[in-house]
């Protein structure tokens, strides 16, 4: 019973003690003797003083200054007196805020902000002056759709691609098609020699003599110096049976053609034809030095040779030839005249 009624006396003292506390004191042992948690009451205590500081902060027109750190404290075991707590109405491990520093409301006044003034600006660039309207026209008619590639092709291509569509139209028998299509390759580029020969060589096989004379000449004006023009121009006076004129030809383009073999051949076999053969040896000779090897222009020569009874280098020439080889016609013809050398 002693130890109850001793008990008794100790709340009623304490009783005592909380009717004489402040009411500061008196509203955070309520707090305590509640049955909320300790450290949830810090907490918030610390989040209010934070906020408290914001505020004082924002009125004063100062930039928001960190927050003054919640210093928390363990009660050390004696509470000084004038808590009015007694420490063994505590737990040990209750805290309670430390004293706060004062606040620093006493900051140098802000300066107000100077207006940020733009200057000047820098004048617009003079507006480009409008293009009139075709060259805008003309400008957006080049533009190429897309996947679209663009070639422009000179003259001279367009010529050879005219002239490749005449060779097609003649290997399917349209003579008169690939006539056009040469003269207009002529057209593109006067220059093109292969458009002009063959329109000439279709003109002739047409038996139109005159008119493929003509247009061989008129390129040999133009390209006085092409050698093949002048062999042209001799094929078709051969394909009327005018070996006279087509000789003429051949000796009138010698001076740009001296260094062509075939041109010298050619020429050699022209002269054979009509019985020269004292120059036709000269033009196969000339010729062979610089294919040795031609068996058919050495047969021609052996022809000649042994024409003019130079008999022992007709039969080497002969000889050679067979030896290079020779079309089998050819080459009988050339046993039989061997033999005929060769008793």
């Amino acid at each position: 019973m002693s130890l109850i009624n001793q008990m008794l006396k100790d709340i009623d003292k304490r009783h005592g003690a909380a009717s004489s506390m402040s009411p500061s004191h008196h509203d955070l042992q309520g707090v305590v003797k509640s049955g909320l948690p300790a450290r949830s009451v810090v907490w918030a205590g610390g989040l209010l003083v934070a906020l408290g500081l914001a505020g004082v902060a924002v009125l004063k027109g100062q930039p928001t200054s960190p927050a003054v750190p919640v210093v928390l404290a363990r009660v050390a075991p004696s509470v000084p007196e004038e808590v009015l707590v007694p420490s063994a109405s505590l737990p040990s491990d209750t805290l309670v805020l430390a004293p706060l520093p004062p606040l620093p409301l006493a900051l140098t006044e802000r300066q107000p902000e100077q207006a940020l003034v733009p200057g000047p600006l820098p004048a617009p660039p003079p507006s480009a002056v409008p293009l009139p309207v075709a060259a805008i026209v003309a400008v957006s008619t080049k533009i190429l759709q897309p996947g679209t590639v663009s070639r422009v092709l000179t003259a001279e291509q367009r010529a050879e691609n005219l002239y490749q569509d005449a060779v097609e139209q003649i290997r399917q028998g349209r003579m008169a098609q690939a006539q056009a299509l040469l003269q207009q390759s002529l057209s593109t580029s006067p220059l093109h020699h292969a458009s002009r020969q063959l329109l000439a060589q279709s003109m002739s096989e047409l038996r139109q003599v005159e008119a493929a004379r003509s247009v061989l000449q008129e390129g040999l004006v133009l390209a006085p110096q092409e050698a093949d023009l002048y062999m042209a121009l001799s094929h078709v006076h051969l394909a009327n049976n005018d070996v006279d004129g087509a000789i003429q030809a051949m000796q009138t383009g010698l001076p740009v053609a001296a260094d062509n073999a075939a041109y010298q051949a050619y020429l050699a076999t022209l002269l054979q034809r009509i019985g020269r053969h004292d120059e036709a040896v000269q033009h196969y000779v000339l010729a062979l030095r610089k294919t040795p090897d031609a068996a058919n222009w050495l047969l021609g020569l052996a022809i000649s040779l042994q024409a003019i009874q130079d008999l022992g280098s007709a039969a080497q020439a002969y000889q050679r030839a067979m030896t290079l080889g020779l079309s089998p016609s050819l080459m009988q013809f050339s046993q039989d005249r061997l033999r005929e050398l060769r008793p």
